[in-house]
């Protein structure tokens, strides 16, 4: 399974570690998950340091309304990509861009800035944990 994710409801955070290829159906699978998990409206990081996009342009459109589908279900929640090589953060950038969805999406280079974006604007008290279930923190 090219993406395993696991859910902190208390902080409301999606952390998901892709590896290896990530093809059409695969990102459809996590969108599936998300739904029926309803974590839609979560933040959520996906670290993508191990792993690259494999989409035709058909398939980012289709993807990119399945998403904007998603948005008329309610607010969606922030969204930070870690992107391990230029490659995959010009991908994950023309993603973004096909997509044009009205939820933040932010790309970056390392966990701790992603984590950090993430958290910004929660209320006192409250932080954006690093993923125990990938081993980080």
């Amino acid at each position: 399974m090219p993406i395993v994710w696991g859910v902190n409801h208390a902080a409301r955070l999606v952390s998901a570690k892709a590896t290896g290829e990530l093809g059409r159906t695969d990102i459809e699978d996590y969108l599936d998950g998300l739904e029926a998990a309803a974590t839609l409206s979560y933040r959520k990081v996906l670290d993508m340091t191990q792993s690259r996009l494999a989409l035709s342009g058909d398939d980012m459109a289709a993807i990119g309304a399945r998403v904007r589908a998603h948005e008329s279900l309610g607010p969606m929640g922030s969204v930070a990509v870690i992107a391990g090589s230029e490659e995959v953060y010009d991908r994950v950038r023309l993603f973004e861009s096909v997509v044009d969805a009205s939820r933040p999406l932010k790309i970056f280079r390392d966990a701790e800035m992603a984590y950090a974006w993430l958290a910004v604007g929660l209320p006192n008290g409250r932080v954006a944990a690093w993923p125990t279930v990938f081993g980080a923190g």
